[in-house]
């Protein structure tokens, strides 16, 4: 052999030698994780170390150990909810290394990680906007909502939850930061649920046309977030302005919510079991008044008030006095609910399954909620650099949702038939099943209750999926792409059924009345993200610098059919068995979305955080259907404490934030074209143009909201504060003006009116204490918010209610739209007095949680909003009909309570305008975890843990307001008309037995 192969031969022996030195000057740090405050070690807690892309993760007994080259290394400790560590060990080949680490609890969230953009995070501690996140703790770990929207009353501040109804299955209206339209677009926010934009209308049934009420918007609806599983939630993220949701662009004014549904993790399969099973009732019943002979006399005259003196003897000869608000409302309704999770994978794919079945019956008989629902999470790594994701759930509910609510007098509601009957009438059945007509009213309620259907189903399935894919990747940089949306698919049935047999049908021209509904919605999305992330060094100052642009598009097509068959054969329901055969409707609704986007965050070694970034929509509901509409954002928040000129050992973080943003509102859809009608002229079939125009420049009605804030934690993050306030404009909001209708039209869509909303937020979170056996962690949160229209260019109008004689809304210049108001005016040259306005002055919650002697878990949440009124109709109805709790009141002066307001010489609206204040104990829990001592050997070392407990929702309702609950209203989710209550269904405190089993 050669010289030369020998000296090769030499020089590779020598680097591998040097290679295989270097490869083993190591040192090995090894160590415990525990809690600083309790000294428990901690489960699960990442050691990187960044120099060398190497980690290890803490074992059950909270140790470490990690290999690490010889010199000087810097390791993070970080684990969910608790404050990462950056720790700088050294140590020499061969030597071994104890660090022993003691880790904060992240009582302020400072390291949650929270949406920003459409495909970025960002921690809490560098955030720029007020964003509340309300985790799976806060929504069923306490207690079991009935819907996922009802479990965010108390729990974020700025938003406005009422209630349409007290029914099962729900029924909520969400108003974040005020008013964001006056009722040409949605009022509710944008809900996505794992990318997917989700349909969360309040779909009608039609029932009015049955009951006489004045349209859908009192048909009692729910809204579709009810068919989401709460138990499949991990987290919630609230974006409730502009300032924080422009990136979300013209479907946004109203605020965005971002659910995540929970994931698989790697390692082995583990079960989660749970089951509930518990009760309602009624919340806040009132009391029946009792009746006399003398106010007999007073409620009627003449010979009618002789043949009530009559029945009111014989009644009480016969012991038949009856107490009918018991009778309807004071039923106990079972509910059960079962819920199996599972979850595991490995390296490469992880997966979550889950299947609920829930059945709740409600306090009024024949009325109840059945939801069934399963789900399949799938996340899995083709390689290294793509990774797909599939979220899949599929649900079928059932909901019974009674008859409550306004009716006209025309019969068909419980509660409107209540008010005018009393407690010596004779309604209940005779031996054969045969009700008696109520001579008090035109329906028996009690019959209304056992015989009229009013029945619904609705069957949705969700698909989301979502690919990302790291195309570039370097030792500081990375530019990515991500795919995903999906699609939401949901079918709604429903009938509402009056037999012949019903008093106020009888009485009819047409006795037995049915209506018949088909609802199709199918809406998908998608959306494209090119993301470079880079860090660089400007001068000695690291710079995390992340670019996105994107493209988005949104379809919706929606078919709705509603058939009414009137005259029906007895004990029929189809329309072929009606004598009058109805279409009522039969529409299509398409809609289409077009959006490009794109956005800039830089920062600064997390001292200075600056994120600008824009929107680009256009839209089929756009009147210039190819017109895009930009939509601007930007904001700035610097981190004063990662500065070297404040030095403390008090505070450990105090960020100024400001940020900007401008988002857009959507009209309805036919509110910005002129539609063609179906008629018959001269007996020939044909179409003509409506008698609605729209203004040729018609633009969507839009957002802009300057936010100010600030975020300070002190004393270990024992305390935080979060301080904002904002200021949003609503502009071009669009309204009818009217015009002479020798036009040829009487109305036409226009931008008229600006409107201002201003508000502050504060959240404060309070560590009090942190040992080893009792920890308590407390929340207080307080907002308010003030609305006024600035701008108005056609004339002042009121809306909503039943008129201004009993209340209506006034949408004028320099008032709130929330303002109610009335006749007669009372003073000047005013056309109307104010009585009162329907926005609170401010609305407060307090949350506290405690953990004693590490098994026990005890939590409840306070709730109080002060001022607020509504326009309590049922204490008119009942005032009528001599019904209402406090009606005798001074029946001995000749003038009862009751009276007395029927009579108030300034009209109804002065007497029935009233202050909606409360104070309610929103959620109470008990829990009990079974020590891990006592479950060895239990099925063979199968479960890992039980936990028992005791929950209760609504427990206690402190109130003035004269009715069952002063946040419900009949009109549901309209923008401005949500403080008005006629005869609703009460609202029910719910209680529960819990038991969770871990395998």
């Amino acid at each position: 052999m050669s010289k030369s192969y020998y000296l090769k031969l030499l020089a590779m022996v020598c680097v591998y030698l040097v290679s295989t030195q270097m490869t083993l000057a190591q040192f090995t740090v090894t160590g415990t994780v525990t809690d600083a405050s309790t000294g428990e070690t901690l489960v699960g807690v990442t050691v990187f170390n960044p120099a060398t892309n190497t980690g290890a993760s803490t074992d059950i007994d909270g140790n470490y150990s990690l290999e690490l080259p010889e010199g000087e290394a810097t390791l993070r400790f970080s684990s969910i909810g608790y404050v990462t560590r950056n720790i700088e060990v050294s140590g020499m080949d061969g030597e071994d290394v104890t660090l022993d680490v003691e880790m904060l609890p992240d009582v302020a969230n400072l390291e949650e990680l929270v949406v920003t953009g459409l495909a970025s995070t960002v921690k809490r501690s560098n955030l720029a906007n007020a964003i509340t996140t309300v985790d799976a703790a806060d929504l069923v770990e306490r207690t079991q909502p009935q819907t996922l929207d009802g479990a965010f009353k108390g729990k974020i501040p700025g938003v406005s939850i009422r209630s349409q109804s007290g029914a099962p299955g729900g029924g909520i209206n969400v108003q974040m930061r005020g008013i964001s339209t006056l009722g040409a677009g949605s009022s509710q926010p944008l809900y996505i649920i794992d990318g997917v934009y989700v349909n969360n209308d309040a779909i009608s049934n039609s029932r009015y046309l049955t009951t006489g009420a004045n349209s859908t918007a009192e048909d009692n609806s729910s809204n579709r977030l009810a068919d989401i599983n709460p138990e499949d939630i991990e987290s919630v993220e609230v974006l409730k302005g502009p300032s924080a949701a422009a990136i979300y662009g013209q479907r946004a004014n109203a605020g965005v919510v971002i659910i995540n549904t929970k994931r698989g993790t790697a390692g082995g399969t583990s079960v989660s079991f749970s089951q509930d099973v518990g009760f309602n009732s009624a919340l806040n019943l009132l009391g029946v008044p009792s009746w006399s002979e003398e106010k007999i006399d007073i409620r009627w005259s003449g010979d009618r008030a002789e043949l009530e003196k009559e029945r009111y003897r014989q009644a009480v000869a016969n012991g038949n006095i009856y107490d009918y608000e018991e009778e309807l409302y004071g039923n106990i309704g079972l509910i059960n609910q079962t819920n199996i999770g599972i979850s595991g994978g490995n390296r490469t794919t992880t997966f979550y399954l889950s299947g609920t079945v829930r059945s709740e019956d409600g306090i009024i008989e024949n009325t109840g909620f059945d939801r069934n629902s399963v789900r399949l999470n799938i996340d899995h790594s083709i390689s290294e650099k793509i990774r797909v994701a599939s979220r899949s759930s599929y649900t079928h509910s059932d909901n019974q949702r009674g008859f409550t609510g306004n009716q006209n007098g025309s019969g068909g509601s419980i509660g409107y038939a209540l008010a005018y009957t009393p407690t010596y009438a004779q309604l209940f059945p005779d031996a054969q099943g045969n009700y008696p007509d109520n001579p008090y009213f035109a329906d028996n309620m009690l019959s209304i209750v056992n015989n009229a259907v009013n029945e619904q189903t609705v069957q949705r399935y969700i698909q989301g999926l979502s690919v990302n894919a790291d195309l570039l990747s370097t030792d500081n940089s990375l530019l990515s792409l991500s795919v995903d949306g999906g699609i939401d698919y949901l079918t709604f049935e429903s009938m509402v059924w009056m037999p012949t047999y019903l008093q106020h049908q009888v009485s009819s021209a047409n006795p037995g009345d049915v209506v018949h509904t088909l609802e199709d919605n199918f809406q998908y999305n998608i959306q494209t993200v090119l993301s470079f992330a880079t860090t660089v060094n400007a001068g000695g100052n690291m710079l995390d610098l992340n670019t996105q642009f994107g493209f988005a598009r949104f379809d919706q097509l929606q078919n709705r059919n509603v058939v009414r068959g009137q005259g029906l054969v007895a004990g029929q329901t189809t329309i072929p068995n009606a004598t009058i055969q109805s279409v009522i409707t039969q529409n299509t609704v398409d809609v289409y979305d077009l959006s490009w986007f794109g956005q800039q965050e830089i920062n600064w070694e997390d001292k200075l955080i600056a994120t600008v970034g824009g929107r680009l929509d256009r839209s089929s509901l756009n009147a210039d259907q190819g017109e895009y509409y930009f939509y601007p954002k930007a904001s700035l928040a610097i981190n004063l404490m990662n500065f070297d000129f404040i030095e403390t050992d008090i505070l450990n973080q105090l960020k100024p934030r400001i940020a900007y943003g401008e988002t857009g509102g959507l009209a309805n859809f036919g509110a910005t074209f002129r539609s063609l009608t179906g008629g018959n002229i001269g007996g020939f079939l044909a179409t003509y143009a409506s008698n609605r125009s729209i203004d040729p420049n018609l633009k969507p009605e839009s957002a802009q909201e300057l936010e100010f804030g600030v975020d300070l934690a002190a004393f270990d993050n024992r305390v935080s504060l979060e301080a904002t306030y904002y200021n949003k404009v609503v502009d071009d909001l669009i309204l009818d003006e009217q015009v002479p209708t020798s036009s040829g039209i009487s109305v036409i869509a226009t931008n008229a009116a600006t409107l201002e909303n201003k508000g502050i937020e504060l959240t404060l979170n309070l560590n009090p204490v942190r040992k080893s056996n009792f920890l308590w962690n407390s929340t207080v949160l307080f907002w308010n918010n003030d609305s006024e229209i600035t701008d108005l260019s056609i004339d002042g109008f009121t809306t909503g209610g039943f008129g201004t004689s009993l209340g209506n809304y006034l949408i004028q210049e320099g008032y709130s739209p929330s303002t109610i108001v009335g006749i007669p005016a009372i003073e000047g040259d005013q056309l109307y007095t104010k009585y009162g306005n329907a926005q609170p002055d401010f609305e407060m919650s307090f949350s506290n949680e405690f953990n004693i002697y590490k098994n026990w878990d005890f939590s409840f949440l306070w709730h109080w909003k002060k001022g607020g009124d509504n326009v309590n109709l049922s204490m008119y109805l009942w005032d009528v009909g001599g019904t209402s709790p406090d009606w005798n009141k001074g029946i001995e002066s000749g003038t009862p309570k009751g009276r007395e307001r029927l009579t108030n010489p300034n009209g109804p609206a002065d007497s029935y305008v009233q202050d909606a204040s409360y104070l309610k104990l929103r959620e109470v829990g008990l829990y009990y975890t079974v020590p891990a001592t006592a479950l060895s050997g239990l099925f063979g070392n199968a479960v890992e843990g039980i936990k028992l407990g005791a929950s209760a929702n609504n427990v206690l309702l402190f109130s003035d307001y004269p009715s069952y609950d002063p946040e419900t209203s009949v009109f549901g989710t309209q923008a401005i008309n949500s403080s008005v209550e006629v005869t609703p269904y009460p609202t029910s405190r719910q209680v529960l037995f819990h038991v969770n089993i871990d395998f």
